[in-house]
């Protein structure tokens, strides 16, 4: 289209020149040479000089009138017989036409005027622009229809694609595309394949995360269960202990104190049997009041984990005076539920029970602090066990560690201490420590 209005742009001011061209050129030469027979006016007079003109016919491009001197009309130019009966559109004649001053020449006893007419010219002009008008659009026409098979063909491929990308919006991550035609369609569908495989397989491993993490949480879930089913069955087993076993041997040694008591086991045979009765019961109690602190820590239900732990490290170091253990905590720790303190408390165990056992350290510490939004518990000493000796294939102690960390949500990590040995920390969020 922008084509077109410079063509007829180019068109019209060609036409306004040719016409201005052909108007002054002729008007120029119709007025030398009817200057040049006014001498026939000057011989015959003006009716001599119409009929001259009446025989030379029509001027082109020039209307010529003939008046005496009171105006009579002797002659005027016959009409044009060139494409009668057609013009030119009036506002295509104004464009076109120049403004040209008609020509007066003064005769005796009249005068001759010459008037341009270029609406001939005008015509031809206007015929041309039409033709001109119409082959352009045609051409445009042609063009367009071409452009639009070519185009239509070539973004053909963009269809697939734009379909493949709507696949995928949906869900459909399973979707590829053909080899396409064209170079650039062809890398585009190359280029969508990597994308779809690659949002294929990150799905994938995003469902196979989830269904980790779900497993996962099912395990955590179950294992504090576990464990809490495992404390309740201790606790059970505790008190069965105390109450029934224990009931049971001091009835024995009452019974066997009071057998000691008569004459005739006192002063017979049988009164080593009975004393070693007597001993074996309390050697049993001992033992038994000894194994009941380890099945449920009696220390939780009232005193907190703090003296929990206390105790226990007491009870540690009487059994092995050859190890120092520190303890300390801080004054401002959180309420924590049973089934938290519970975990710590059996962590803090067997972390000391593995320092007894494996690391031959000399002095050991407990820390047990509060930090931030954090519960921190560390268990460090100075052998010479480290991480590579402690976690290991089969270490039972230390996987039960593992899992009571991962019920509670807390992490666990293993690492050389300061001075040697073995540091074990655990840190939990206190969102996870409300009571």
């Amino acid at each position: 289209m922008l084509v077109l209005g410079l063509l007829v742009m180019v068109q019209i001011q060609s036409a306004r020149n040719s016409v201005r061209e052909e108007i002054e050129a002729s008007n120029r030469i119709a007025a030398q040479l009817l200057g040049r027979i006014t001498w026939l006016s000057a011989m015959g007079g003006l009716e001599q000089l119409g009929g001259f003109l009446q025989e030379t016919g029509r001027v082109r491009a020039n209307e010529i009138r003939l008046q005496d001197q009171a105006g009579r009309l002797i002659y005027a130019s016959p009409p044009s017989t060139y494409k009668a009966g057609r013009d030119a559109p009036d506002w295509y004649e104004v464009l076109v036409t120049p403004r040209l001053p008609a020509t007066t020449i003064v005769l005796a006893g009249g005068k001759l005027i010459v008037t341009p007419n270029p609406t001939r010219s005008v015509l031809d002009a206007w015929d041309d622009l039409k033709r001109i008008v119409l082959v352009e659009a045609l051409l445009l026409l042609v063009a367009d229809l071409l452009a639009f098979v070519i185009v239509g063909r070539w973004l053909a491929p963009f269809d697939r694609i734009q379909n493949g990308l709507r696949a995928i919006e949906r869900g459909e991550h399973t979707v590829r595309l053909p080899p396409l035609a064209g170079r650039e369609a062809g890398e585009l569908g190359r280029t969508f394949n990597r994308m779809a495989q690659a949002v294929e397989e990150n799905n994938q491993v995003r469902q196979s995360s989830a269904d980790v993490q779900a497993r996962l949480a099912a395990q955590r879930e179950f294992t504090t269960l576990l464990h809490q089913r495992i404390e309740e069955e201790r606790a059970a087993l505790a008190r069965e202990l105390h109450d029934e076993l224990g009931q049971s041997l001091t009835a024995i040694r009452s019974i066997a104190k009071s057998l000691m008591q008569q004459p005739a086991i006192r002063d017979g045979t049988s009164q080593h049997s009975v004393q070693m009765l007597f001993d074996s019961a309390g050697s049993t109690a001992d033992a038994l009041h000894r194994m009941i602190p380890r099945l449920r820590p009696i220390q939780l239900d009232g005193m907190g984990l703090a003296d929990a732990l206390r105790d226990l490290i007491i009870e540690l170091q009487l059994a092995h005076p050859a190890l120092a253990i520190t303890f300390r905590t801080g004054n401002d720790m959180p309420v924590l539920s049973e089934a938290i303190e519970i975990a710590l408390y059996r962590i803090a165990q067997e972390a000391l029970t593995n320092v007894i056992r494996h690391a031959g350290a000399s002095n050991a510490l407990v820390w047990l602090r509060r930090h931030g939004d954090e519960l921190l518990l560390s268990i460090g000493d100075d052998g010479n066990g480290g991480p590579a000796t402690l976690v290991r294939a089969g270490h039972y102690g230390v996987r039960g560690m593992q899992e009571r960390a991962e019920s509670l949500g807390a992490t666990l990590r293993f690492q050389s201490g300061g001075q040697g040995g073995l540091q074990v920390e655990l840190t939990l969020p206190m969102k996870e420590t409300d009571a």
